[in-house]
């Protein structure tokens, strides 16, 4: 026998010889294997136990006047932008920007971040969205530069999408600063919400440590420099302003989750309605959903890497999500997670290997690298689990 040690309730949980590689939330199906998760007595993890204190003790008309007073504080009564709501056009980022400018009155300018493997349906939600009436750019970083650092991310952390997600903080803001909109107003924040350090979940900020930290996986633009060509320009976008300089500017990063509970499949709903959001016409790979992170091909890679490091994939985060919010039972949801997580994105893999100019061995090698030997082995040339979720 051996334990966990659990930062809920001061307890530990005892586990089985056969638990130890990984185990599940007895009431979601959220994985050991988690990044900074942690499970109570009763092995229910911090995710779950986020949603329960939400639905029990969070006062969200207190939350929504405290949304209002920053919104107040920031507004600027000549009408010019007031607040930057990054996104893409996809159902999350939508409603938080419909709901800035028609239920608090704010200005905003919603800035993408080019995706690095643009998709036809991303394009035209992003295309609906703006015609719904918004204030938008554009930022498209040099394709080269956006595909060396995606490949150092790819080779040395199993990180594909690395830049994109660096970037749509510090190309965000860097554009916060020049413009003069301090203000800035993300999605979710995904350490409460979905199982990460418990350090949020009762403030609706980040500051830039935590920021590098928990989103950047502690790595920032420069240790790329030199790497596979990479020079001082080639990283000017991903450069994260010093502390100093955020403090001196006042930007701050706010999420919209902290303020009303963060419902994925109600965005989706009111983004369809409200901003022309469309969906596939047939599910996402690895998962039993159609409406969420549509807009890049490399998602696809970015989630079934996720699925070799950590065990799980899209299909067990999509059922997590929709147990909490009711939509599912724990029975339903083990069945979905046991027939779609951890699907192999056959059709995307030559797009892939262009897109790095890489052959298809290095590919294959870089999968093998970070797969989990621990929880999975081959079977018939596909990295599958050991053993069913349960």
């Amino acid at each position: 026998m051996e334990t966990l040690n659990n930062q809920g309730d001061g307890k530990d949980i005892v586990l089985k010889k056969e638990e130890r590689k990984m185990f599940y939330c007895k009431s979601c199906l959220a994985p050991s294997a988690r990044p900074r998760i942690v499970f109570n007595s009763e092995g229910v993890c911090n995710a779950c136990l986020h949603a329960e204190y939400k639905r029990k003790n969070t006062d969200w008309k207190k939350r929504w006047n405290e949304v209002e007073k920053l919104c107040d504080k920031y507004r600027r009564k000549d009408g010019s932008f007031d607040v930057i709501v990054p996104g893409s056009g996809g159902k999350d980022s939508s409603y938080v920007a419909w709901k800035m400018k028609h239920e608090l009155g704010m200005h905003p300018l919603c800035i993408t971040v080019a995706s690095q493997m643009p998709t036809e349906i991303g394009k035209r939600n992003l295309e609906n969205f703006i015609k719904a009436g918004f204030d938008h750019i554009m930022v498209s970083p040099d394709p080269e530069s956006y595909r060396k650092l995606a490949k150092v991310g790819l080779i040395e952390e199993g990180q594909p999408k690395e830049p994109f997600i660096s970037g749509i903080t510090t190309i965000v803001v860097e554009f916060s600063i020049k413009l003069n909109i301090p203000f800035l107003m993300y999605g979710e924040q995904g350490e409460a919400e979905y199982g990460g350090s418990g350090n949020f979940d009762k403030k609706y900020f980040m500051d830039r440590a935590e920021t590098v930290t928990y989103y950047f996986s502690g790595c920032e633009s420069d240790r790329a420099v030199g790497k596979m060509g990479i020079s001082d320009h080639d990283v000017k976008w991903w450069r994260f302003p010093s502390q100093e300089v955020l403090d001196k500017s006042g930007v701050l990063m706010a999420y919209w989750s902290y303020f009303e509970d963060w419902n994925p499949y109600e965005h989706y709903l009111f983004a369809k309605k409200h901003c022309g959001f469309q969906t596939l016409p047939t599910r996402s790979i690895g998962t039993y959903t159609n409406f969420a992170q549509l807009d890049d091909d490399l998602q696809d890679l970015h989630v079934y890497l996720m699925f070799l490091k950590f065990g799980f994939g899209r299909a067990t985060s999509d059922a997590c999500i929709d147990v909490r919010r009711g939509a599912l039972d724990r029975k339903q949801a083990l069945a979905l997670v046991r027939r779609y997580d951890g699907e192999y994105p056959e059709q995307l893999i030559g797009k892939f290997v262009e897109y790095f100019r890489i052959t298809r061995k290095e590919f294959d090698d870089v999968l093998d690298k970070f797969a989990n030997k621990d929880v999975l082995e081959k079977v018939n040339g596909i990295w599958k689990l050991k053993f069913e979720p349960y």
